[in-house]
């Protein structure tokens, strides 16, 4: 009985990981807003009770997603030094377009909302900031996210054309070398 019990409970496991890739991919693609429950469950191979049932909502999903997301971008990057982490980090982003696109698509979405999601990314930000702080200090922090952010709108643009690994390096390097970063206010 118990190893019935125990197969039956990796199945769940299974189950629930093959719905969140599916949801990663169709969010990614489509957005939260465009993308159904319906959706996401033909995707995974399951019914749409299927999904509700593992996750209660569309919106549980969500933090689902958003916590896989989290959990894969900080394994990418503990335990390395944080230039090494960003050039890696843009490696990993180029080779998983759907999860870059995931990432900027459901942050547009909720930016004129003050809702659980939003907070999310808020806090997000707030600790990659803190973290690139403690290296830069604090302007050249806030200006590393604004760049991040653009980098992966502009190769998400034109992938093709856009090597986001060199942007990166490019910019890190500038920023190491003190030609990029915060500036004195102007006089006047």
């Amino acid at each position: 009985m118990v190893g019935i019990k125990g197969q039956v409970q990796q199945r769940g496991v299974e189950r629930r990981r093959e719905i969140v890739d599916a949801a990663i991919e169709l969010f990614g693609v489509n957005g939260y807003a465009g993308t159904g429950v319906a959706a996401i469950a033909k995707k995974a191979g399951v019914t749409p009770s299927a999904v509700i049932h593992h996750f209660g909502s569309k919106e549980n999903l969500l933090k689902a997603v958003l916590d896989e997301f989290d959990a894969r971008a900080a394994a990418r990057v503990s335990s390395k030094d944080l230039v090494t982490a960003l050039l890696e980090d843009a490696e990993y982003t180029m080779a998983h377009k759907g999860l870059a696109t995931l990432h900027t698509v459901l942050q547009a979405e909720h930016l004129a909302r003050d809702d659980e999601i939003t907070r999310r990314f808020r806090e997000r930000n707030r600790m990659l900031r803190g973290h690139f702080a403690a290296q830069w200090g604090e302007a050249a922090a806030v200006e590393l996210i604004a760049f991040l952010e653009g980098a992966l709108t502009v190769w998400l643009l034109d992938p093709e054309q856009t090597d986001l690994k060199a942007m990166y390096a490019r910019y890190l390097s500038s920023l190491q070398n003190g030609e990029t970063g915060p500036t004195p206010p102007p006089r006047g």
